[in-house]
C-alpha cells in the first residue's frame, strides 16, 4: 500500500514538473496546446508505468510472502516430526540397553531364573509390594527368590509372597515385613536385615556384635548368608551406609543401602531352582483362569 502511495505522488510530481518545464522553455513564445497536451500525456504515461511497476511489485511481494509463510509452516511441521522421531529413537535405545542388560544377567546366572516384568506397584504406610506378569503357569511359587539388575547393579529384590495363574506379588526387601539373613562380605560378621517400609530409606542390619565396629567400613558389601534356606547364599543385598553403636544396645545398628534401585525397577528374575518346602495352603490367590479351570471351563 505504501508503494502505491509513493508511486501516485511520483506521478503527480512528474506531471507538475512537466508543466513547469514547458512554461519555462517557452518563455515569451505563445503556449501551443498540442505541445502542452503532449507533455502532460508523456508525464501521465510515465506515471502510469511507474504505478504499474509498483502494483506488480507489491502483488509479487505478497505472493512471495505467502509462499514463504507456507514453506515456514511446512518446515515447522517437519521439525516437530523429527523431534518426535528422535524421542522415540532415544526411548528404543534405552529399552534395548535395558533388555541387553537383562539378557546378559540371565545368560551368566548360576541358577535357573524366569524373567518377568513389573506391572503394578502397591505401597502404603504398612505394606509395600509389586506385581509381576509371571505366575504358576510359568513355574513361579510362593517363597521363591526375586533378583533384579538396574543400571548394571545386581542385587536381591525380594521374594514371592503370593501367586495366581499368570501373576505374582513380590515382597521387596525394603518392606517392613521383610527379613533377610545377611553377612558382611569382608569381615564375615552375620546379622539380620529388616526393611524400613520405604524404598527411599535404607535397610537396618541388627545383631552384629559391637566388637565388630572397627572391622566395618563405609560401602562394605552385604550379601545373603543362606541361613534358614530362605535365600541362596552370597546374593548381593546392599552396601553399608552408616554404623551406629548405641550405648544401650549390645549390638550395632547398620544402615544398608539396597543395590537395587526400586524407583527404576522394570524387570526382575525369579530363581526357580530351589523347591519351597512346606508352602502353606491359601498363599496362592485364585484367578479367573483358575476358577474357570476348576469349574470345567476354558481359560
Amino acid at each position: 500500500m505504501k508503494a502505491v502511495v509513493r508511486t501516485s505522488l511520483t506521478t503527480a510530481g512528474l506531471v507538475a514538473g512537466g508543466l513547469v518545464l514547458a512554461a519555462l522553455n517557452l518563455g515569451d513564445v505563445p503556449v501551443r496546446p498540442d505541445r502542452l497536451v503532449g507533455g502532460v500525456m508523456v508525464g501521465l504515461q510515465q506515471g502510469a508505468a511507474a504505478i504499474g511497476r509498483g502494483v506488480s511489485g507489491t502483488v509479487q511481494a505478497v505472493g512471495t510472502l505467502r509462499d514463504l509463510r507456507r514453506e515456514h509452516e511446512l518446515l515447522l511441521g517437519e521439525l516437530e516430526e523429527y523431534r518426535n522421531l528422535r524421542g522415540q529413537l532415544e526411548q528404543l535405545e534405552g529399552e534395548n540397553a535395558r533388555l541387553r542388560e537383562q539378557l546378559g544377567f540371565a545368560a551368566r546366572a548360576q541358577i535357573p531364573v524366569v524373567s518377568a516384568r513389573v506391572i503394578a506397584h502397591e505401597a502404603s504406610q504398612y505394606f509395600a509390594s509389586f506385581t509381576i506378569n509371571r505366575g504358576r503357569r510359568h513355574g513361579i511359587r510362593s517363597g521363591q527368590t526375586v533378583l533384579a539388575v538396574v543400571s548394571g547393579r545386581e542385587g536381591l529384590a525380594g521374594k514371592v509372597a503370593s501367586v495366581s495363574l499368570n501373576t505374582a506379588v513380590v515382597l521387596p526387601v525394603f518392606s517392613a515385613d521383610a527379613y533377610v539373613s545377611g553377612r558382611l562380605d569382608t569381615s564375615r560378621h552375620e546379622g539380620l536385615l529388616q526393611g524400613s517400609g520405604s524404598r527411599d530409606k535404607p535397610l537396618v542390619m541388627h545383631y552384629v556384635p559391637r566388637s565388630a565396629r572397627n572391622e566395618i567400613q563405609y560401602q562394605d558389601l552385604v550379601v545373603t548368608s543362606g541361613l534358614n534356606s530362605i535365600f541362596p547364599e552370597g546374593l548381593p543385598i546392599g552396601r553399608v551406609e552408616r554404623v551406629d553403636a548405641l550405648s544401650f544396645e549390645p549390638s550395632l545398628e547398620i544402615s544398608v543401602s539396597p543395590l537395587v534401585d526400586f524407583s527404576k525397577l522394570e524387570y526382575v528374575f525369579v530363581a526357580t531352582s530351589r523347591p519351597v518346602a512346606g508352602e502353606p495352603a491359601g498363599t496362592e490367590e485364585p484367578s479367573e483362569e483358575g476358577q474357570n479351570l476348576s469349574e470345567g471351563g476354558t481359560p
